[in-house]
């Protein structure tokens, strides 16, 4: 009786996914529906490539944030990274060095930014939100140091492959966008490590207990989440051609925001990967499709977060029912 009853629930709760995905689906189309009618080049193979490889770096940075959010902890400090690596990118470029040693380092620091991430929240035990919004301030201000508050030129064969590269005529960037998302995907659904991730969400205690190591398991989303920050700058000094400390600067709240529109939890314990994905491409659609329209930019921002609020209202609403 009560196996039939917790298969109930596992149903109950599978049925809620899969309408919460109908739900920004049915937006996505509605959306695509209605620029092309409005908008004689808004469903050309330019526009429609263009959209993808510019919302590229910050849908990379999107996949692997879920997963520090899955976990019950969030980054903000995304953006400060984007920047940072944008200037040391720039300035190591212009200083002469080979640009797939620039790569590397570049990587390197993002790795390290998410190291000093991680260790704060795991091992001194500061609050996720308090720890990267101080430190989103301080790589911010490190960028706006090294480059003296201005832009610097970024031309070099492998860094321009980045962003503004292709292969068999598919942009690099939405190759890069692509493989990233497939990877989370894979790890969060396929993995134990995935698995783990989920069940420390939930109950970082119950998972202490059964034997997972919690600290490690989130650790280790930190410094991913810095690595990927790190490559979304690469690919936007590269789209961009320069260096600039702006460079980030307001994206960790539109990406926060695409996770949270793709039902992944602030809480932590719930979202999923290709969520995430229809999130980012509802927002970014969103903002093509307005642009297109001459829509002022602000205004975009009001229309963004009203879809925001309506559909995660939804979402709560139907838990709501269903918990009935």
């Amino acid at each position: 009786m009560a196996h039939n009853q917790e298969e109930a629930g596992v149903k109950k709760e599978k049925k809620f996914y899969i309408s919460n995905t109908v739900t920004l689906v049915i937006v996505l189309i509605a959306m695509f529906v209605f620029f092309s009618l409005t908008s004689t080049h808004f469903l050309s193979t330019y526009n429609i490539v263009s959209m993808i490889s510019n919302l590229s770096f910050m849908g990379i940075v999107a996949a692997v944030l879920t997963m520090v959010m899955i976990s019950g902890e969030i980054d903000f400090s995304i953006g400060g990274n984007i920047g940072l690596t944008s200037v040391v990118a720039a300035i190591l470029v212009d200083s002469g060095i080979p640009g797939w040693l620039v790569l590397i380092l570049c990587l390197l620091m993002g790795c390290a930014i998410g190291v000093f991430n991680g260790f704060l929240v795991t091992v001194v035990g500061v609050n996720s939100i308090i720890a990267t919004v101080g430190t989103m301030s301080v790589w911010r201000g490190l960028a706006y140091t090294f480059s003296d508050g201005r832009s610097v030129l970024a031309v070099d064969p492998v860094i321009d492959f980045l962003g503004r590269g292709n292969i068999v005529n598919i942009p690099f960037p939405i190759i890069l966008f692509i493989i990233v998302f497939a990877l989370c995907y894979v790890v969060m659904n396929q993995s134990k490590w995935g698995r783990k991730i989920y069940a420390v969400g939930v109950n970082p205690m119950a998972s202490f207990l059964s034997g997972i190591n919690v600290k490690q398991v989130k650790f280790l989303t930190f410094v991913l989440c810095g690595l990927a920050a790190a490559l979304g700058g690469l690919i936007l000094t590269s789209l961009s051609m320069v260096g600039m400390p702006q460079h980030g600067q307001g994206l960790e709240l539109t990406i926060i925001s695409a996770i949270l529109l793709g039902g992944t939890a602030l809480g932590g314990g719930k979202g999923q990967i290709l969520g995430t994905l229809t999130g980012i491409l509802i927002l970014s659609v969103l903002l093509n499709g307005l642009t297109m329209l001459d829509v002022y930019y602000y205004h975009i921002q009001i229309a963004q977060g009203a879809v925001l609020v309506a559909v995660v209202a939804t979402y709560e609403v139907r838990q709501k029912r269903l918990q009935q």
